[in-house]
Protein backbone atom coordinates (compact mmCIF):
# COMPACT_ATOMS: atom_id res chain seq x y z
CA UNK A 1 0.00 0.00 0.00
CA UNK A 2 1.76 3.19 -1.17
CA UNK A 3 0.05 5.61 1.20
CA UNK A 4 -1.23 5.41 4.72
CA UNK A 5 -5.01 5.40 4.96
CA UNK A 6 -7.51 6.05 7.71
CA UNK A 7 -10.82 4.71 8.89
CA UNK A 8 -11.28 7.88 10.90
CA UNK A 9 -10.05 10.78 8.79
CA UNK A 10 -12.49 10.05 5.94
CA UNK A 11 -16.09 8.88 5.86
CA UNK A 12 -15.01 5.45 4.65
CA UNK A 13 -11.56 3.93 4.68
CA UNK A 14 -9.66 4.63 1.49
CA UNK A 15 -7.22 2.11 0.05
CA UNK A 16 -5.11 1.79 -3.07
CA UNK A 17 -6.91 2.78 -6.24
CA UNK A 18 -9.58 4.74 -4.35
CA UNK A 19 -11.47 1.68 -3.12
CA UNK A 20 -13.34 2.09 0.15
CA UNK A 21 -14.82 0.00 2.96
CA UNK A 22 -17.17 0.66 5.85
CA UNK A 23 -14.88 -1.30 8.17
CA UNK A 24 -11.15 -1.92 8.04
CA UNK A 25 -9.23 -4.78 9.68
CA UNK A 26 -5.50 -4.12 10.07
CA UNK A 27 -3.38 -7.25 10.33
CA UNK A 28 0.22 -6.16 9.77
CA UNK A 29 1.58 -7.80 12.95
CA UNK A 30 3.62 -6.22 15.73
CA UNK A 31 5.84 -3.95 13.59
CA UNK A 32 3.85 -2.93 10.53
CA UNK A 33 0.50 -2.52 12.29
CA UNK A 34 1.69 0.31 14.58
CA UNK A 35 3.79 1.73 11.76
CA UNK A 36 0.74 2.01 9.50
CA UNK A 37 -1.46 3.53 12.19
CA UNK A 38 1.21 5.99 13.33
CA UNK A 39 1.79 6.98 9.70
CA UNK A 40 -1.97 7.55 9.34
CA UNK A 41 -2.04 10.48 11.77
CA UNK A 42 -4.37 13.32 10.77
CA UNK A 43 -5.91 16.45 12.27
CA UNK A 44 -8.46 14.46 14.27
CA UNK A 45 -5.85 11.92 15.41
CA UNK A 46 -2.52 13.77 15.44
CA UNK A 47 -0.66 11.02 17.30
CA UNK A 48 -1.79 8.17 15.05
CA UNK A 49 -5.01 6.23 14.67
CA UNK A 50 -6.28 4.48 17.79
CA UNK A 51 -3.64 6.07 19.96
CA UNK A 52 -5.57 8.10 22.54
CA UNK A 53 -3.92 6.02 25.28
CA UNK A 54 -0.44 6.77 23.93
CA UNK A 55 0.25 3.00 23.92
CA UNK A 56 0.19 2.34 20.18
CA UNK A 57 3.60 0.87 19.37
CA UNK A 58 4.51 0.29 23.03
CA UNK A 59 4.90 -2.94 25.00
CA UNK A 60 6.69 -4.75 22.19
CA UNK A 61 7.48 -8.30 23.28
CA UNK A 62 9.57 -11.10 21.82
CA UNK A 63 10.17 -14.71 22.74
CA UNK A 64 13.61 -15.51 24.03
CA UNK A 65 14.93 -18.40 21.95
CA UNK A 66 18.20 -19.49 23.53
CA UNK A 67 19.60 -22.99 23.05
CA UNK A 68 22.05 -25.48 24.50
CA UNK A 69 23.97 -27.72 22.09
CA UNK A 70 26.14 -30.77 22.69
CA UNK A 71 27.58 -33.87 21.09
CA UNK A 72 27.12 -37.58 21.86
CA UNK A 73 29.52 -40.45 21.23
CA UNK A 74 26.87 -42.43 19.35
CA UNK A 75 25.04 -41.29 16.23
CA UNK A 76 21.77 -39.45 16.83
CA UNK A 77 20.80 -38.23 13.34
CA UNK A 78 18.66 -35.50 14.90
CA UNK A 79 17.30 -34.33 11.54
CA UNK A 80 15.10 -37.46 11.43
CA UNK A 81 13.10 -36.45 14.52
CA UNK A 82 10.77 -33.51 15.22
CA UNK A 83 12.91 -30.44 14.55
CA UNK A 84 11.50 -28.39 17.42
CA UNK A 85 8.03 -29.58 18.36
CA UNK A 86 8.86 -32.33 20.85
CA UNK A 87 8.49 -30.00 23.80
CA UNK A 88 7.83 -29.71 27.51
CA UNK A 89 5.94 -26.87 29.24
CA UNK A 90 6.94 -27.75 32.79
CA UNK A 91 8.32 -24.29 33.54
CA UNK A 92 5.18 -22.60 32.24
CA UNK A 93 3.23 -24.14 35.13
CA UNK A 94 5.74 -24.76 37.93
CA UNK A 95 6.79 -21.79 40.06
CA UNK A 96 8.92 -23.62 42.61
CA UNK A 97 12.62 -23.24 41.88
CA UNK A 98 12.18 -19.98 39.93
CA UNK A 99 13.65 -16.57 40.60
CA UNK A 100 11.60 -14.91 37.84
CA UNK A 101 8.02 -14.26 36.79
CA UNK A 102 6.60 -15.94 33.70
CA UNK A 103 7.68 -19.17 32.09
CA UNK A 104 9.12 -21.00 29.13
CA UNK A 105 8.75 -24.14 27.08
CA UNK A 106 11.81 -26.11 26.04
CA UNK A 107 12.02 -28.36 23.01
CA UNK A 108 14.15 -30.70 20.95
CA UNK A 109 16.24 -29.43 18.09
CA UNK A 110 17.12 -30.99 14.73
CA UNK A 111 18.29 -28.31 12.30
CA UNK A 112 19.13 -29.35 8.76
CA UNK A 113 22.77 -29.03 7.66
CA UNK A 114 22.49 -25.55 6.13
CA UNK A 115 20.87 -24.16 9.28
CA UNK A 116 23.48 -25.87 11.46
CA UNK A 117 26.29 -24.35 9.38
CA UNK A 118 24.71 -20.93 9.89
CA UNK A 119 24.61 -21.55 13.63
CA UNK A 120 28.28 -22.53 13.68
CA UNK A 121 29.37 -19.45 11.77
CA UNK A 122 26.98 -17.01 13.42
CA UNK A 123 27.15 -18.19 17.03
CA UNK A 124 30.62 -19.73 17.27
CA UNK A 125 32.52 -17.85 14.59
CA UNK A 126 33.74 -21.05 12.95
CA UNK A 127 35.08 -20.78 9.40
CA UNK A 128 37.37 -22.74 7.09
CA UNK A 129 38.84 -25.98 8.44
CA UNK A 130 37.35 -25.38 11.91
CA UNK A 131 33.88 -25.33 10.36
CA UNK A 132 34.59 -28.45 8.28
CA UNK A 133 35.78 -30.26 11.40
CA UNK A 134 32.69 -29.26 13.37
CA UNK A 135 30.36 -30.46 10.61
CA UNK A 136 31.94 -33.91 10.77
CA UNK A 137 30.03 -34.33 14.04
CA UNK A 138 26.65 -33.32 12.60
CA UNK A 139 25.03 -36.75 13.09
CA UNK A 140 26.15 -36.81 16.73
CA UNK A 141 24.71 -33.42 17.74
CA UNK A 142 21.86 -32.87 20.19
CA UNK A 143 20.17 -29.68 21.32
CA UNK A 144 17.42 -28.05 23.36
CA UNK A 145 15.91 -24.61 22.82
CA UNK A 146 13.41 -22.45 24.69
CA UNK A 147 10.45 -20.30 23.79
CA UNK A 148 10.62 -17.92 26.73
CA UNK A 149 8.23 -15.23 27.92
CA UNK A 150 9.36 -11.62 28.16
CA UNK A 151 7.49 -9.03 30.17
CA UNK A 152 5.60 -6.17 28.50
CA UNK A 153 7.39 -2.87 29.05
CA UNK A 154 6.31 0.50 27.69
CA UNK A 155 9.92 1.40 26.86
CA UNK A 156 10.08 -1.48 24.35
CA UNK A 157 8.35 0.01 21.37
CA UNK A 158 7.84 0.65 17.67
CA UNK A 159 7.99 4.30 16.62
CA UNK A 160 8.62 6.14 13.35
CA UNK A 161 12.17 6.71 12.12
CA UNK A 162 13.54 9.58 10.07
CA UNK A 163 14.41 7.14 7.28
CA UNK A 164 11.74 6.67 4.62
CA UNK A 165 10.75 3.78 2.37
CA UNK A 166 10.39 3.87 -1.42
CA UNK A 167 6.89 5.35 -1.02
CA UNK A 168 8.21 8.19 1.12
CA UNK A 169 6.74 6.90 4.39
CA UNK A 170 8.78 6.72 7.60
CA UNK A 171 10.00 3.19 8.35
CA UNK A 172 9.67 1.60 11.77
CA UNK A 173 12.21 2.24 14.51
CA UNK A 174 12.31 -0.71 16.91
CA UNK A 175 13.56 -0.17 20.47
CA UNK A 176 13.84 -3.30 22.60
CA UNK A 177 15.98 -4.82 25.35
CA UNK A 178 15.72 -7.48 28.04
CA UNK A 179 14.77 -6.51 31.58
CA UNK A 180 16.30 -8.12 34.67
CA UNK A 181 13.41 -10.58 34.95
CA UNK A 182 13.91 -11.65 31.32
CA UNK A 183 17.62 -12.22 31.95
CA UNK A 184 16.88 -14.37 35.01
CA UNK A 185 14.49 -16.49 32.93
CA UNK A 186 17.15 -17.03 30.26
CA UNK A 187 19.81 -17.93 32.83
CA UNK A 188 17.46 -20.42 34.50
CA UNK A 189 16.58 -22.03 31.16
CA UNK A 190 20.17 -22.38 30.00
CA UNK A 191 21.23 -23.94 33.30
CA UNK A 192 18.26 -26.31 33.30
CA UNK A 193 18.80 -27.45 29.70
CA UNK A 194 22.52 -27.92 30.33
CA UNK A 195 21.62 -30.31 33.16
CA UNK A 196 19.62 -32.29 30.60
CA UNK A 197 22.56 -32.65 28.23
CA UNK A 198 24.88 -33.46 31.13
CA UNK A 199 22.51 -36.26 32.12
CA UNK A 200 22.94 -37.99 28.74
CA UNK A 201 26.74 -37.57 28.85
CA UNK A 202 26.92 -34.97 26.09
CA UNK A 203 30.28 -33.30 25.54
CA UNK A 204 31.40 -30.06 23.86
CA UNK A 205 28.34 -28.29 25.31
CA UNK A 206 27.85 -24.66 24.34
CA UNK A 207 25.05 -22.09 24.46
CA UNK A 208 23.46 -19.92 21.80
CA UNK A 209 22.50 -17.14 24.17
CA UNK A 210 21.35 -14.18 22.04
CA UNK A 211 18.49 -15.55 19.94
CA UNK A 212 14.93 -14.22 19.92
CA UNK A 213 11.77 -15.18 18.02
CA UNK A 214 8.11 -14.24 17.57
CA UNK A 215 7.03 -10.63 18.01
CA UNK A 216 3.91 -9.55 19.90
CA UNK A 217 2.33 -6.52 21.52
CA UNK A 218 2.27 -2.85 20.34
CA UNK A 219 -1.57 -2.61 20.04
CA UNK A 220 -2.61 -4.33 23.22
CA UNK A 221 -6.10 -5.58 24.02
CA UNK A 222 -7.77 -4.57 27.27
CA UNK A 223 -10.85 -3.52 29.20
CA UNK A 224 -10.05 0.18 29.59
CA UNK A 225 -9.27 2.66 26.78
CA UNK A 226 -6.83 4.40 29.12
CA UNK A 227 -4.44 1.43 29.17
CA UNK A 228 -5.05 -0.43 25.91
CA UNK A 229 -5.47 0.16 22.18
CA UNK A 230 -8.34 -2.23 21.34
CA UNK A 231 -11.16 -3.82 23.29
CA UNK A 232 -11.82 -7.53 23.82
CA UNK A 233 -13.23 -7.78 20.28
CA UNK A 234 -10.03 -6.26 18.81
CA UNK A 235 -11.99 -3.12 17.94
CA UNK A 236 -10.30 0.25 18.32
CA UNK A 237 -11.51 2.16 21.35
CA UNK A 238 -11.20 5.42 19.41
CA UNK A 239 -12.49 4.49 15.95
CA UNK A 240 -15.55 2.28 15.66
CA UNK A 241 -14.83 0.98 12.16
CA UNK A 242 -11.17 0.11 12.78
CA UNK A 243 -10.20 -3.37 13.95
CA UNK A 244 -6.73 -4.77 14.69
CA UNK A 245 -6.35 -8.51 14.37
CA UNK A 246 -2.85 -9.96 14.71
CA UNK A 247 -0.23 -10.68 17.37
CA UNK A 248 0.07 -6.99 18.19
CA UNK A 249 -3.08 -7.21 20.35
CA UNK A 250 -1.43 -9.59 22.85
CA UNK A 251 -1.18 -7.97 26.31
CA UNK A 252 1.31 -10.67 27.35
CA UNK A 253 3.24 -13.12 25.20
CA UNK A 254 3.37 -16.34 27.24
CA UNK A 255 5.99 -19.06 26.87
CA UNK A 256 4.70 -20.94 23.81
CA UNK A 257 4.60 -20.41 20.05
CA UNK A 258 1.89 -17.81 19.24
CA UNK A 259 0.54 -19.08 15.91
CA UNK A 260 -2.54 -20.94 17.18
CA UNK A 261 -3.46 -18.10 19.53
CA UNK A 262 -3.25 -15.59 16.68
CA UNK A 263 -5.50 -17.83 14.59
CA UNK A 264 -7.98 -18.18 17.46
CA UNK A 265 -8.09 -14.41 17.98
CA UNK A 266 -8.63 -13.90 14.23
CA UNK A 267 -11.51 -16.40 14.16
CA UNK A 268 -13.06 -14.84 17.25
CA UNK A 269 -12.83 -11.33 15.80
CA UNK A 270 -14.32 -12.45 12.47
CA UNK A 271 -17.19 -14.16 14.28
CA UNK A 272 -17.79 -11.02 16.32
CA UNK A 273 -17.87 -8.78 13.24
CA UNK A 274 -20.31 -11.15 11.55
CA UNK A 275 -22.57 -11.28 14.60
CA UNK A 276 -22.60 -7.51 15.07
CA UNK A 277 -23.41 -7.10 11.37
CA UNK A 278 -26.22 -9.66 11.63
CA UNK A 279 -27.71 -7.65 14.49
CA UNK A 280 -27.42 -4.42 12.56
CA UNK A 281 -24.94 -2.93 15.03
CA UNK A 282 -22.18 -2.15 12.52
Amino acid sequence: MPTAWSAACTTTAKGRGGSSARHVVVAGYAIETPRLLLNSACARHPHGLGNSSGLLGRNLMVHTNQAIWGRLAEEVRWYKGPPSMALCEHWNYEDRGKDFFGGYAFMSQGPLPAAWVASQTGNRGLWGQALVDAMQHYNHQVGLKIVGETLPQARNRVSLADERDLFGLPVARVTWSLCDNDRRLVAHALAFMRRGLDAIDACDIWAGSNNTAHLAGTARMGFDPADSVVDADCRSWDIGNLWICDGSVFPTVGGVNPSLTIQAVACRTADRIRELARRGEL
